[in-house]
């Protein structure tokens, strides 16, 4: 994927040296549970999702240019719903940098490039996940459906899933 740049950011292909803060923020609970992996407990169970995303080049390393520190991910996967014409957004991001605008920010840049290979982007989050519902109602998003009885590697019980659709030939300008 080519590298993209933002105002603060610099999105960009992820390296096995990225390991050290990609274990900080996939140690958190407060990041991974919400997202539906549970948890790493140290750097080497770290490398196999790494190492997934230095192969398959269809998720960012997001970097604050300002300390050159990666501090999240965001990706273009698989469509939840199975359709080929659509690609999913995913997202992460290390606790500390929350309700700084910096994944919106990211988001933006990616729906603004997305448009070169797709026509739609599909995103979702758990029923309840208030903040990533903000997020992608702010950018363009409108709910389509609800999954039901997700289970996730970190969910106890099941749960829904909402499901959205972006259709990026419509504008997103002006978003705030």
């Amino acid at each position: 994927m080519k590298t993209l740049e933002t105002e603060r950011l610099i999105l960009r292909d992820w390296y096995l040296a990225d390991l050290d803060d990609f274990f900080i923020f996939m140690s958190n609970p407060n990041v991974t549970i919400p997202e539906g992996s549970l948890p790493k407990k140290c750097k080497e169970d770290c490398l196999p999702p790494l190492k997934y995303l230095v192969q398959t080049k269809n998720n960012y390393a997001i970097v604050l240019k300002e300390t050159g520190k990666v501090i999240g991910s965001v990706g273009l996967n698989e469509d939840a719903d199975g359709n080929e014409n659509v690609r999913n957004v995913g997202f992460i991001l290390d606790e500390g940098y929350w309700n700084h605008g910096l994944i919106t920010e990211a988001l933006k840049e990616i729906i603004s490039s997305a448009s070169e290979f797709t026509s739609y982007l599909s995103c979702g989050h758990a029923a309840g996940n208030s903040k990533t519902e903000h997020i992608i109602k702010k950018l363009g998003f409108k709910y389509v459906k609800t999954f039901h009885n997700v289970k996730r590697e970190s969910d106890i019980f099941p749960h829904d899933d909402l499901y959205y659709i972006l259709e990026l030939n419509k504008t997103h300008e002006g978003v705030s």
